[in-house]
């Protein structure tokens, strides 16, 4: 379905590019036989997303390009319109819109819309819940990702890092009305289901943008953003009541606007005694987590959600 939805865009010509990260199933067999000559397929040691989607950068020739995962699909016209943006104003870098995440397993119908509109400072919108960028969703112009440079492939959130680090390069972002542009699948077992690697990796993000991003007031809006991520770790159960304590002073050091003292000691009891966060104790474990915000496990990074369903809608209908 991915590589059918990218190979019968209404936008021509196209040139698909297939990385294959050495997967285990029959991918280097039938790719040839499904699509011959269709696709240029390329197989590597698995270097994650981010290692894919250098490789394919590496030996694309296009003056667009769009990464696709191979669970997602492209709406059969989102290269064509996102090229409308593009040449209505050609000193665009990016150009972004909307992506439907929908469910692969049985059960209920649903499906998220993150919502995503025109930014005025992109770099600042980063740093808040939203604006629901993905690379599914976004088109690049070559010229953008030359000057942001190769993905970093020793994250595990590289898509936000490098909208982050485009953002801090100056690059140009423009935004697509058509909804949606893509169609991301919500799985089981995919990389931001899993929680303990996710807050370890916001961590890790947050800390490499403190490091690059040295103007106000978008420091101390990492900074915060940085110390919320480590309190979130810090009262994870993936981490030791040790490490957990090391983190938190992190936390509180690096932000000590965020990590308030009344604060630092709610978090540092709850880590001392974990029953304090038990669903029986709700006023602690309130005061605890007042105002913390999880990063949210999304393809784009942190983003708001509007759920809906069957069921919803009909309501709203009514």
């Amino acid at each position: 379905m991915t590589i059918d939805s990218a190979l019968h865009q209404s936008y021509r010509p196209v040139d698909v590019i297939v990385v294959d990260n050495s997967s285990s199933d029959e991918t280097p067999q039938e790719l040839p036989r499904l699509f011959c000559n269709r696709v240029r397929y390329i197989r590597q040691p698995n270097r994650g997303d981010a290692g894919a989607y250098n490789t394919g950068f590496e030996v694309a020739r296009g003056e667009f390009i769009q990464f696709v995962d191979g669970d997602d699909v492209l709406a059969p016209n989102k290269i064509e319109k996102q090229v409308e943006v593009f040449r209505a104003d050609p000193e665009l870098d990016i150009v972004y819109g909307n992506v439907r995440m929908f469910q692969s397993m049985a059960g209920l119908t649903r499906w998220n819309d993150p919502s995503t509109q025109e930014e005025e400072d992109m770099l600042r919108a980063l740093l808040y819940p939203g604006p629901g960028i993905c690379a599914l969703g976004t088109l690049f112009h070559r010229k953008a990702l030359e000057k942001v440079g190769r993905w970093d492939e020793s994250l595990y959130i590289a898509d936000h890092d490098y909208f982050l680090r485009a953002a801090w390069a100056g690059c140009r972002f423009g935004h697509c009305s058509l909804v949606p542009v893509g169609f991301a699948r919500e799985r089981p077992g995919q990389m931001t289901k899993n929680d303990s690697a996710m807050m370890t990796g916001a961590v890790a993000l947050w800390g490499k943008a403190l490091g690059y991003v040295t103007s106000e007031p978008y420091r101390s809006l990492i900074a915060a953003e940085l110390a919320r991520c480590r309190l979130n770790l810090a009262l994870s159960k993936s981490t030791s009541k040790r490490e957990a304590l090391a983190i938190l002073a992190l936390a509180r050091a690096g932000s000590p606007d965020t990590v308030s003292a009344l604060r630092y000691a709610l978090v540092r009891a709850a880590i001392a005694i974990p029953a304090l966060l038990s669903p029986s104790l709700r006023g602690i474990r309130h005061c605890v987590l007042a105002s913390l915000r999880w990063y949210g496990a999304t393809p784009g990074g942190m983003r708001h959600k509007r759920t809906s369903n069957i069921k919803q809608r009909a309501k709203e209908e009514r």
